[in-house]
C-alpha cells in the first residue's frame, strides 16, 4: 500500500515538474514569437488548469504530500524561468551578432569596391594620365578620399561597439570618392569615349 502510494506521488510529481516546466518556456519565449502578450496569461493558465488539480487533489488525500507537490511546483518554476530567460537572452546576442556580422560584410564590400574602383587610376596608366588628380593627395578632394580610406580601414576590423562607426566612414569615404571623381572629371573638362566607360565600370 505504502509503495503503491509512493509510485502514485511521484508520478503525480513528474507531471506537475513537466506542466510547469512546459508552461514556463511557453511563457518566456511564445508571447514574443507571437508577438501577442496576452498569449503570456493564457499559457500560464493552461498550465495552471494541469497543476493545480494535481496539487489540491494531492492535498486532499495527504495534506503535506500536498504541500510538498505544491513547494516542488514553486521551485520548478523559478528554476526553469531563471534558466530560459538565460537561454533566449543568449540566442537573442547570437542573433545580434549574426546580424552585426553580415552588416559588417556588407559595408566591408562596399569599401573594397571602392578602393577597387580607385585603384584603377594607378594601376591603368591612361587613367592615371587623364586624370592625375585622383592619386595626387595635393589635392583637396583626393587628400579628404585618402583620410576616409584610412577611417574606413581602422574602423574595419574594430570591435562590435565600432559597427555605427564603421557604418559612418564606409558612407563618408564613398561620398569622398564622388567628389574627387567628379572634380577630377571636372578639371580634365571633355572625357574620351574610352575614359568614360572605364569609370563607369564597376
Amino acid at each position: 500500500m505504502v509503495v503503491e502510494a509512493v509510485a502514485q506521488l511521484v508520478a503525480v510529481a513528474a507531471v506537475v515538474v513537466s506542466a510547469t516546466g512546459g508552461t514556463a518556456w511557453l511563457v518566456k519565449s511564445r508571447p514574443a514569437l507571437e508577438k501577442d502578450p496576452d498569449s503570456a496569461f493564457w499559457y500560464g493558465f493552461a498550465g495552471l488548469c494541469i497543476v493545480a488539480p494535481a496539487v489540491l487533489l494531492t492535498t486532499a488525500a495527504n495534506r503535506w504530500a500536498g504541500a510538498a507537490l505544491a513547494a516542488l511546483a514553486a521551485a520548478t518554476w523559478l528554476f526553469c524561468a531563471r534558466l530560459f530567460a538565460q537561454v533566449l537572452a543568449s540566442r537573442a546576442t547570437i542573433r545580434a551578432r549574426q546580424l552585426d556580422d553580415a552588416v559588417r560584410h556588407s559595408l566591408a564590400a562596399r569599401q573594397d569596391a571602392v578602393a577597387l574602383r580607385w585603384s584603377r587610376f594607378e594601376l591603368d596608366p591612361a587613367a592615371a594620365i587623364d586624370f592625375p588628380d585622383m592619386t595626387d593627395v595635393r589635392v583637396a578632394e583626393t587628400a579628404l578620399l585618402a583620410r576616409a580610406m584610412a577611417k574606413a580601414e581602422a574602423l574595419r576590423y574594430g570591435p562590435e561597439q565600432a559597427l555605427a562607426g564603421y557604418r559612418e566612414a564606409v558612407a563618408a569615404l564613398e561620398q569622398a570618392y564622388r567628389r574627387a571623381e567628379w572634380a577630377a572629371v571636372e578639371g580634365r573638362g571633355q572625357v574620351s569615349g574610352d575614359v568614360a566607360a572605364r569609370l563607369a565600370s564597376p
